[in-house]
């Protein structure tokens, strides 16, 4: 990958792709839901896990039961269940759909598929406080489309370049990058002592970032904290250096 791929940070405007961020953030949160509620480890007080398919340019639950899957597929913003592999009818576009219009299809979907809507919950072991919720407020991805378009970039070469550089790398990207919701953010696990990591924006670090944090045995043992590299000090010759100094370190 060269440096000329990786989507210009400048070229964009800071708070609006921190807008598309928030609400692609907010939407997130159901898929977690869902996973949580549904899917293999429910009722486990541990992190939820998502997945990222870079084929569809999509964040994704693990199975929920047999061969059932919800998606959330970027640019577009649209929700979407998958039965045996395949896209399922009556995805929603959120466009000019609020969060409670969101729960309202999912329960609709659940019925429809004969799931037992009594073990949906919306509570997850994080604040979600701050994110978007309620009737009040609407999803706008034609309001933010280039920013979508530059943060699922983002996401798909943060992607390949983390998934790359993993030692323990298995398969396909489909198969080795997880997404945690409560930060958003994409990770593979390099080896036992080291995570990889990408942000597309934190409070403390406004813009996109890589990092290293340790694994969780080291974290225990008390190991080093997270080192970061903005996306800023990709954009010139010497960005992928960086990028590959900042996976090699240990």
């Amino acid at each position: 990958m060269t440096s000329k791929e990786w989507p210009s940070v400048i070229a964009s405007n800071p708070q609006r792709l921190k807008e598309a961020r928030y609400q692609v953030h907010s939407l997130v949160q159901w898929l977690a839901r869902i996973e949580k509620s549904y899917g293999p480890a429910t009722g486990d007080s541990g992190d939820i896990t998502l997945r990222w398919c870079d084929t569809r340019k999509a964040i994704t639950t693990r199975c929920l039961g047999e061969d059932l899957q919800l998606e959330l597929r970027l640019p577009e913003m649209v929700l979407q269940f998958r039965e045996s592999g395949e896209a399922a009818n009556h995805p929603l576009r959120v466009g000019e759909h609020s969060p409670a219009h969101v729960e309202a299809w999912l329960l609709i979907e659940l019925l429809h598929r004969g799931i037992d809507r009594r073990r949906f919950s919306k509570a997850l072991p994080y604040d979600v406080s701050e994110l978007m919720s309620g009737d009040s407020v609407e999803f706008s991805p034609d309001v933010y489309q280039d920013e979508l378009n530059t943060l699922t970039q983002w996401l798909s070469r943060a992607a390949a370049a983390i998934s790359s550089a993993s030692v323990q790398r298995k398969g396909e990207i489909d198969e080795s990058i997880v997404v945690r919701p409560n930060d958003f953010s994409l990770e593979t696990t390099s080896d036992s002592q080291r995570v990889l990591g990408f942000r597309a924006g934190s409070a403390k670090v406004e813009e996109p970032f890589f990092y290293i944090r340790p694994g969780h045995d080291v974290a225990h043992a008390g190991g080093c904290n997270e080192v970061i590299l903005p996306a800023s000090q990709l954009s010139n010759s010497e960005g992928n250096e960086r990028l590959a100094m900042l996976f090699q370190a240990r």
